[in-house]
Order: C-alpha cells, then sequence, then structure tokens
C-alpha cells in the first residue's frame, strides 16, 4: 500500500511511524526534519537547546523506511489519476493523507508588521533573538500559547505583559481564571484583560483601554487549519477539511488528521489530538476497528511553573474536589475537570471521567 502524507508534524510523523513497513512518503514544504512546536516557546525562552527540539534524526525515517522530501510544496491532488502534485514532481498514492496542520491567526490591525506570529522553528529563532535584545514581551491573546509563552518567558527572567480581549483565560470560568493569573503574576506576568487591540507600532500596542509598551510584541490569538491544498482539489471543507468519523474525506482515499481537519464543527488543535487521530487512522487503514472520541478533549499545558489539565467539559457548573482539582457535572455524572500542579492525579481522574463515575464514587 503506497500512503503518502503531506505535513511532517506530530500528526503526520506519528502515522508514518505506526504505519512503518509500508511504502510510505511524507511531503514536506519546511527544509527540516519534524521538531516539536510545543516546545518552542521554552527554546524562546532558553530553557532547551535547539537540538532538543528535534527528536527524529534523518537516520531514524531511513531505518523506518519512510522516503522524506523536505522542501517540496504539495500543490494538488489529482483525485483521478491518484496523484500528489508536488513543486518537486508527482507522486502516486493508493492512500494520500492530509496532515497540513495549522497556521497562527493574523492580528487585523493597523501595524501588524511589528506584530510576530509563533509557528514554525523560523518563527521562534526570529523572536528569541528580539526578545534576548529588549529582554521584554508583549503577547495578544489568552489562550494556551500565549499562556504558555508568558509563563515560559517569564520564568527565564524577561518582563512579560499579556492582552486579552475577554474577561476569562482558556474559555474556563472566574474561579480558575483568577487561581491562573495568580499563579503567573507570582512570576511576574501583567495581566490586561478586556483590552482590545487596535493599533500596533515599534514602542507597543493601542488598546481600547490605554496603551501598553512593548517593543517585541507576539500575537497568539488561535489558528487557521492549512486547509488549501483540500479546497483547490475539489475537497470539501469549512473552516477545515470536512472528515467523517473514520477521518474520509469527500475524495476517494484521501483522509485529513490534526489542526487542518474538521469533524462535526470540531478542530481539535492542539499536538496531542493530532497524534491520537494518527493512531486511530494507522488502525483504520490496516483494517482494525477503531474510533476517535472528537468530543473528548483532554490537554495538558504548562505556564511556566504551573502545570494544568483541562479534561473533558470545563464549561458550566463546576464543584471543587480540592484546592487544586475543579469538576463539573452533568445529571451528577463528571463530565469534565481543571486540575493544576498534580499530572498524575490528572490522568487518573481522565480515566474515572471517561468511565463515567458519578461525584460520590471518587
Amino acid at each position: 500500500m503506497r500512503i503518502v502524507i503531506v505535513g511532517n508534524g506530530p500528526g503526520g510523523v506519528e502515522l508514518a511511524n505506526q504505519l512503518s513497513g509500508e511504502e510510505i512518503t511524507i511531503v514536506e514544504q519546511e527544509k527540516v526534519p519534524h521538531y516539536s512546536k510545543p516546545m518552542l516557546s521554552h527554546y524562546i525562552a532558553g530553557f532547551i537547546d535547539k537540538e532538543k527540539l528535534f527528536p527524529y534524526s534523518l537516520e531514524w525515517y531511513e531505518k523506518k523506511g519512510i522516503d522524506l522530501n523536505l522542501g517540496a510544496r504539495a500543490e494538488l491532488i489529482d483525485r483521478a489519476r491518484k496523484r500528489l502534485i508536488t513543486s518537486e514532481g508527482e507522486i502516486p498514492y493508493d492512500v494520500l493523507v492530509i496532515a497540513t496542520g495549522a497556521r497562527p491567526r493574523e492580528p487585523a490591525l493597523e501595524g501588524k508588521e511589528f506584530v510576530h506570529t509563533l509557528r514554525t522553528l523560523q518563527d521562534a529563532e526570529r523572536i528569541k533573538e528580539q526578545i534576548e535584545k529588549y529582554e521584554e514581551v508583549l503577547i495578544l491573546g489568552g489562550g494556551f500559547i500565549g499562556l504558555e509563552l508568558a509563563g515560559n518567558l517569564a520564568k527565564a527572567g524577561y518582563k512579560v505583559k499579556l492582552v486579552h480581549r475577554g474577561s476569562n483565560l482558556l474559555g474556563l470560568d472566574e474561579e480558575l481564571t483568577k487561581v491562573i493569573m495568580e499563579k503567573l503574576e507570582c512570576d511576574g506576568v501583567e495581566f490586561y484583560l478586556n483590552a482590545n487591540a487596535l493599533k500596533a507600532d515599534k514602542e507597543g500596542v493601542l488598546t481600547d483601554k490605554g496603551y501598553v509598551n512593548g517593543k517585541v510584541k507576539i500575537c497568539a490569538f488561535g489558528i487557521v487549519p492549512n486547509k488549501e491544498i483540500a479546497v483547490k482539489s475539489g475537497i470539501h471543507a469549512g473552516r477545515g477539511i470536512l472528515i467523517d468519523d473514520h477521518f474520509r474525506t469527500s475524495a476517494k482515499d484521501v483522509y485529513a488528521i490534526g489542526d487542518c481537519a474538521e469533524y462535526n464543527g470540531i478542530i481539535c488543535g492542539t499536538a496531542k489530538a493530532a497524534m491520537g487521530h494518527a493512531r486511530v487512522l494507522a488502525n483504520l487503514l490496516r483494517g482494525r476497528e477503531d474510533r476517535y472520541d472528537f468530543e473528548f478533549r483532554s490537554t495538558i499545558f504548562k505556564f511556566g511553573n504551573f502545570p494544568i489539565a483541562l479534561i473533558g467539559k470545563t464549561r458550566g457548573g463546576g464543584k471543587w474536589l480540592d484546592k487544586k482539582t475543579k469538576v463539573f457535572l452533568e445529571g451528577g455524572k463528571i463530565v469534565g475537570a481543571v486540575v493544576m500542579e498534580d499530572i498524575r492525579k490528572a490522568m487518573m481522574l481522565e480515566k474515572k471521567i471517561k468511565a463515567g463515575v458519578s461525584i460520590d464514587e471518587l
């Protein structure tokens, strides 16, 4: 079976690893092998060397029998001939998997040329150089990427300011938002909530609540799925590439996984989810029945010295089990939890939530 994977991110490389032994080709427009994008903020902060971002060497791909095509841009899927058209030529396939990930959402404000976005190693190197020069950073956005950057850079001793248009962080309630803010404020992060960025210049950002100084500015407004090759090839797309519960797109023998894929309105948006997609799809392609639960999310973040896990549904009425754990209930059953500073407990609680336990069974 000739499997062609477009994208060498967490989903693409995990799928190739799982299907080792098949005839596998990876097409990747970047010119370096797979690297850990979740670790880029650690690299920028100076906690790890550049080499540590690369878990797999070129020799690893060779040993796995993976034909890695770096610096090759996937341009079109010829569905009738079952060939991928790339900037370096055509590649035939039996199965094609789109794992193109996503790119940062750019700020729609005047002066956006003064604002960085972070997605690639090149982005990280540019930002790292600027931060080391000015020793300060202004982050736009209070999602997990923004908070991870803020926590790591504050821990490294840089002056950090974070502007967020809402009053709550990570879509959590006021209580949990307050806990996260207090933890990061202890490391020196300054928060500007309910503030919309209007204009950027060399020295900072003008918001509707006033001007915030910061020579180095990073936008962390979320992601935009890379669906372009699917759209060009006549494959159905919404916000992302539309898939069914088996990762099938509207084109025969073409699948999509990771941040570029959209199932029933859901775009998973984490490296952990992309790898989960890859493992399930590998089983399906080998004829083994498997299923990915798109409705259930489980993510662990680490904001500097502060680890936090979001499990299942984390909106609505919640109840504190202890000072570090808040659970969310529906009909007496625990459907979600936020666990702070105790990842082992979070993993145990995730199993119980998946098993559908009630609050009394904990």
